[in-house]
């Protein structure tokens, strides 16, 4: 992929040069983070210096100095005639987001928000055990999922105020799987997506992918401003939104912006894609509140277990109206021909106990949440965390516009994050000032993590210590 200076500098953004040290270093640590987070895969070509720094405004020895910069941390190389190309290492620091990356010694790996298989799975897999002789007599290959498992989930979200047949749950390899389901089947190149400011990375890379033109609702208190969403919404061909808190900022649509957004989204006919994968992890939250399908009974509802139980497992689903399923599971047989039989025997076990209403460590994640609040607020008082009431991440308001630097000191400091600006698929220098903090390891761990993170901070220079808010502020999102 042949990458222009317009399109690197959209994508990294304009690094601010006061106080932050030198030009160069700036754009070098902006590139060096869109590397590692993936924005800048593998055998990317760079634009040439010159035109980078035309785009930029910057001076030809800059960008050369940028270039250079990259060229000793081992991500690119230059070859005369053929330009400048990103060689991400198989492993070492240019791997540092990457989920496949295994744990090293020493190292805090705050970058995925998953917890491991809790002790309940054990009980699950013996109960599945018990059904496995009548799965054997079939030939195991499910399209459309294990027919227990759709009626138990199609049961739980009527029991949930959401009728829901079998025929129209689809299962799938997880939500990802459903989500890349629906963007090769329903979308076409060019069409317009409704779409948080920020939201979950592998979501705006999946439709980027299939061609969408994002239509960003403008980020502030909430991910979904009213005013904002009525005025995008006529233009937009499809939607995909995460109402139940909101991945990465914890936020949840109130009753009012559901009955609202459904509402508009059925009346322009917009295709609703509603990313409920986090609607589990209820933290301070005993009730959920009616689905946002209640006011778009046609939209698309994507469900997971791999939050309130555990990812290995994989399974996902997806709801939709029945006119719409034989052409979904027409089309994921081009793809695949069905998820595990046995672990949806697992899955629908789990349902049947209400585990996925419960999830099994839910005081866990509580008592993790609170550790790492307490110790940001205690370490970085100068830093916005929010308290989200569920979820599995804290979301963070930076004093400057420095994730992305940040980022990469913490690396050294041995803890591994993701930059703020890979949250904001469209708009990804806008990300500068936010950071995603998961709380799915021990409190000990985190208060290490954060101690080591304050270290990272304070390297930045003595502004990143002196831009202190007050404490006591309130959080930008609840």
């Amino acid at each position: 992929m042949n990458l222009s200076a317009r399109a690197l500098v959209t994508m990294v953004g304009q690094p601010t040069t006061t106080g932050g040290g030198p030009a160069y270093r700036q754009w070098s640590t902006a590139i060096v983070a869109a590397i590692l987070d993936g924005r800048l895969p593998d055998g990317t070509r760079l634009p040439s210096e010159r035109s980078f720094a035309e785009a930029a405004g910057l001076s030809r020895t800059t960008t050369t100095r940028i270039y250079a910069s990259l060229r000793e941390r081992g991500l690119v190389t230059s070859r005369h005639g053929s330009g400048t190309t990103v060689r991400v290492p198989v492993s070492g620091r240019a791997a540092a987001s990457m989920l496949a990356v295994p744990e090293q010694p020493g190292v805090i790996a705050l970058t995925s928000a998953a917890m491991t298989a809790p002790p309940e799975l054990a009980h699950l897999v013996q109960r599945a055990l018990d059904g496995l002789p009548s799965l054997l007599a079939t030939n195991g290959y499910l399209p459309d999922g294990l027919p227990l498992l759709r009626e138990r989930l199609a049961q739980r979200y009527s029991e949930q105020g959401l009728p829901t047949d079998p025929e129209q749950i689809i299962v799938t390899n997880g939500a990802q799987g459903a989500l890349a389901l629906l963007t090769r089947t329903l979308l076409r190149p060019g069409d317009r997506v409704l779409t948080e400011a920020c939201s979950y990375p592998h979501a705006f890379d999946t439709l980027g992918h299939a061609g969408a033109r994002f239509l960003p609702l403008p980020f502030g208190t909430t991910p979904w401003p009213l005013e904002d969403f009525h005025r995008l919404v006529p233009a937009a061909r499809a939607a995909y939104l995460i109402p139940d808190f909101h991945n990465p900022t914890g936020a949840v649509m109130s009753e009012e912006q559901r009955a609202a957004i459904g509402t508009a989204l059925r009346r322009h006919e917009v295709v609703t894609v509603i990313d409920e994968t986090m609607r589990d992890i209820r933290i301070d939250q005993e009730a959920p509140l009616p689905h946002l399908a209640t006011w778009h009974r046609d939209s698309i509802t994507l469900g997971s277990a791999s939050k309130s139980l555990w990812g290995g497992l994989r399974i996902g689903w997806l709801r939709a109206p029945r006119s719409l399923v034989p052409r979904l599971v027409q089309a994921r047989m081009h793809h695949d021909l069905g998820s595990s039989s046995f672990d949806q025997l697992v899955v629908a076990e789990a349902v049947a106990e209400g585990l996925l209403d419960r999830p099994p460590h839910r005081e866990t994640i509580r008592t993790r949440r609170d550790a790492l609040i307490d110790a940001v607020r205690r370490e970085l008082p100068g830093w916005n965390v929010n308290r989200p009431r569920g979820g599995l991440s804290a979301w963070i308001e930076l004093p400057r516009r420095a994730s992305s630097a940040l980022v990469i000191a913490a690396e050294d400091e041995g803890v591994r994050l993701t930059p703020g600006p890979r949250f904001f698929g469209a708009q990804p220098s806008a990300g500068e000032g936010w950071l995603r903090v998961p709380f799915v390891h021990e409190s000990a761990a985190l208060d290490d993590a954060v101690a080591r993170l304050a270290r990272a901070w304070r390297s930045l220079g003595p502004e990143a210590e002196s831009a202190v808010r007050d404490p006591d502020a309130i959080d930008l999102i609840a």
